[in-house]
C-alpha cells in the first residue's frame, strides 16, 4: 500500500544483529535527508497495535527491535523501539525475520514490512510520513494535514488523523 499524496523523501534502514540462543536484538537508525515522523504496526492475532512515534525530529532517529525467546516453547515476545518514544511489544510463534536485506530502503507515505514471522507472513509494518506532511497537536501528537486525507478510507482515516496509539482490529481481512 502506498499514500501517493505524501510529500516524496525516501528512507533507510541500516544496523546490526546481535544474536544468542535465547535473545536476538536488532540496532539500528532510520535515516533521510529530511526530518519525518513513523508509524509502527505490531500484528497480534488478527490486530495491529500501533504507535504514531512523535520524538522524530532530526533526519536520523534510533530504532531497536528485540525478540526473546520463552523457556521451552517456539513463542517470542517482542519489542520495539524508534526515536526515544514509548515502546510497543507482541508476542509470535517462532522469530521474526527481516523480508529484505541491508540497508533497506523504502518511500514516503509506503506500508513497508519491516519484519516477517516464521511462516513468513508480515508482522511489523512501518509508514514514514515527511515532517512537511503532518501538522503538530498538544502534547507531542501529530496528525497528517487535512488536505491529505481525502479518500482515505477506514482504518486509515483514523489512525493518521486522530490517536497515538490504539488497536486496528480487522478480523479476518488483510491489513491491506
Amino acid at each position: 500500500m502506498r499514500f501517493p499524496q505524501f510529500t516524496e523523501q525516501e528512507f533507510t534502514i541500516d544496523g546490526s544483529w546481535q544474536d544468542d540462543e535465547r535473545q536476538l536484538r536488532f540496532t539500528s537508525t532510520i535515516s533521510s535527508s529530511a526530518r519525518f515522523v513513523i508509524l509502527s504496526l505490531l500484528k497480534y492475532g488478527d490486530e495491529y497495535h500501533y504507535m504514531r512515534h512523535n520524538k522524530s525530529v532530526a533526519s536520523e532517529v534510533p530504532l531497536e527491535l528485540f525478540q526473546s525467546k520463552f523457556p521451552h516453547q517456539n513463542r517470542y515476545q517482542h519489542t520495539l523501539s524508534i526515536g526515544y518514544s514509548v515502546n510497543t511489544g507482541a508476542i509470535s510463534e517462532g522469530r521474526l525475520f527481516l523480508p529484505a536485506d541491508l540497508p533497506m530502503i523504502f518511500q514516503t507515505g509506503q506500508l513497508f514490512t519491516f519484519a516477517t514471522d516464521a511462516r513468513n507472513q508480515p508482522f511489523i509494518h512501518l509508514v514514514a510520513i515527511a515532517k512537511t506532511d503532518i501538522k503538530s497537536k498538544r502534547c507531542g501528537i501529530w496528525a497528517v494535514k487535512p488536505r491529505l486525507l481525502d479518500g482515505l478510507k477506514e482504518p486509515w482515516l483514523n489512525v493518521l488523523s486522530r490517536t497515538r496509539q490504539v488497536v486496528i482490529r480487522f478480523g479476518r481481512r488483510a491489513l491491506l
